[in-house]
């Protein structure tokens, strides 16, 4: 019955103020009962500042359904649940006018670190297991890493989208406000700010605004799909770069339990949006760090830079342009990429791999990315000592490359009957049961950026090393071949399998021990790792 109510609650939620005359939402800014003034408040299309007193008063038309604020550097909002700031809050769908206070707490932010979180994925599958391997293998890794942080100063969580899973929704009783309501009973650390991911829209809902009525239960649940928050010297801008569609004409995957359409959408944002960041950013002194939280990228390594429409990369690229270096953090690839972009200079991204590996699939429940990354959330520190970064996984610590002995994966390859299956029925993907792959050295290392060296030695002596673009085989184990022996009609294509951050090298010996050093652009090691051979391949191989 909650499933069946779902649509007929999502449109009244939804519906905008009818009336032509503007209603009037008013209220204060406080910390500790003292008022806070220039405190920026929005209702995602106008935005007013609070006076002397902390009061604010915004006419509006409350078609967004929220009023919010850009808490200011040295604050942040309470906290209802011990997890959300509330910097936001629901409008009445009438032209009455509102009152609506916010109280913020004073908060050291010299220094800070951010866990970036992305790609969670919960949705109550039997065949995943996802609900009890979250609980039991990943939140213990994942609050053990927060005390850690937070133990050292000043710590926030980002959810970069993707909480949820809207093809299972219907299917399994299970939707965007139970993977909160997970969250907060498995004691998911706080404060947390939140993107709306592709997979965070209501499947059920095709109208003639779908995009905006699809985002019902986000704007429930989590509040104002995009938004800005000041953190220290930083400028956070939250956007929403999913516009859904849901269209009734598009098959390349089975229709989800439940979905009036196919789930699709599009990458960019809408005018309302590029409006509003307009106008923020118009609040934003030029020496302040302007970053970017988004799900889908906005760069990509594809012949135009970007996903998006370049023209529309290119007017955000003109509003950021006074800011210098914008960095960007997304999610959605399930995949770890660095990109300083060339086409659109004011940029540089990193996509960060899936906190569930690939939605917690991979076999027997490895938490691996789709280029062989551990799940995990991606740390790292801003403010005047800003600059580091980590992989934290969920399973190996601060794990950021897995070394291959392709000797002993060849062999597998040889062996296992599903894995010629595959390779006969997808002959470009790459087959290491082949005798060119024969002494080499695999090096898989997610955190690579452009600039920075990976090092082959053996015996103390230098090898030759590619950069290639070869698949990882321990996911194409985990997951692609348990993928086809399932039949998985979700699954991506496996015609072939490439590879962001892979290095090779071909060494004199089966049996010989070589050393993995990593180097920064400026030839200053920042990891070292020695694999001795035969290494052993397997699920449970480090």
């Amino acid at each position: 019955m909650k499933r069946i109510m779902l649509f007929a609650i999502s449109v009244l939620l939804a519906l905008p103020l009818m009336a032509e005359e503007k209603a009037h939402v008013t209220g204060r800014v406080t910390s500790e009962g003292r008022p806070v003034s220039s405190v920026r408040v929005s209702d995602g299309k106008d935005i007013v500042l609070t006076g002397a007193d902390g009061r604010y008063a915004l006419p509006t038309d409350k078609s967004t359904g929220l009023v919010f604020i850009c808490p200011p550097s040295g604050f942040v909002p309470v906290s209802k649940d011990g997890l959300q700031p509330a910097f936001y809050a629901h409008l009445e769908g009438n032209s009455e006018d509102e009152v609506h206070d916010f109280e913020l707490v004073k908060e050291n932010q010299e220094n800070y670190t951010v866990l970036f979180v992305t790609d969670i994925h919960l949705c109550n599958a039997a065949f995943k297991n996802d609900l009890k391997v979250f609980r039991k293998k990943a939140m213990p890794a994942f609050r053990k890493v927060a005390g850690e942080v937070a133990g050292r100063g000043t710590r926030y969580i980002i959810n970069l989208g993707d909480l949820s899973h809207e093809r299972y929704w219907y299917e399994y009783d299970y939707n965007l406000e139970d993977a909160y309501s997970t969250l907060l009973k498995a004691g998911f650390p706080g404060p947390m700010y939140s993107v709306p991911g592709n997979h965070d829209n209501d499947c059920a809902v095709i109208s003639s605004r779908t995009d905006f009525d699809a985002g019902w239960l986000y704007r429930k649940v989590l509040g104002p799909e995009y938004y800005s928050v000041d953190i220290g010297n930083e400028h956070w801008i939250f956007m929403d770069d999913t516009v859904y569609e849901n269209s009734t004409e598009i098959h390349a995957k089975p229709w989800p339990v439940g979905s009036a359409g196919s789930i699709s959408y599009f990458r960019g944002l809408t005018q309302t949006q590029m409006d509003w960041i307009s106008k923020d950013l118009s609040y934003v002194p030029s020496d302040k760090n302007v970053i970017i939280c988004a799900h889908i990228p906005l760069l990509s390594d594809n012949k135009n830079g970007t996903a998006f429409k370049p023209e529309q990369l290119e007017q955000l690229s003109g509003m950021l342009s006074r800011f210098g270096k914008v960095k960007v953090y997304a999610g959605h690839m399930h995949r770890m990429q660095y990109i300083d972009s060339q086409k659109f200079p004011v940029f540089e991204q990193w996509t960060v791999s899936a906190f569930s590996g690939d939605m917690w699939e991979s076999a027997p429940n490895r938490l691996l990315g789709i280029e062989g990354e551990e799940g995990g959330t991606f740390e790292v520190t801003f403010g005047k000592d800003g600059g580091s970064y980590a992989w934290r996984s969920h399973q190996r610590g601060k794990m950021v490359l897995r070394c291959y002995d392709l000797n002993t994966v060849g062999k597998r390859y040889r062996k296992d009957k599903n894995i010629r299956t595959q390779m006969e029925k997808f002959p470009k993907r790459n087959d290491y049961s082949k005798e060119q792959y024969r002494d080499y050295v695999l090096v898989n290392y997610w955190l690579y950026r452009d600039g920075e060296t990976v090092e082959i030695s053996e015996g103390g002596k230098a090898l030759k090393v590619e950069k290639v673009n070869w698949e990882d085989p321990l996911f194409n184990i985990d997951y692609y071949v348990e993928a086809l022996l399932s039949d998985n009609k979700v699954a991506p294509s496996q015609d072939k399998v490439p590879n962001r951050h892979m290095f090779a090298a071909k060494c004199s010996s089966a049996k010989s021990t070589v050393k993995v050093t990593v180097r920064d652009s400026e030839g200053k090691i920042i990891h070292e790792e020695t694999m001795k051979r035969p290494k052993s391949f397997g699920p449970r191989m480090k």
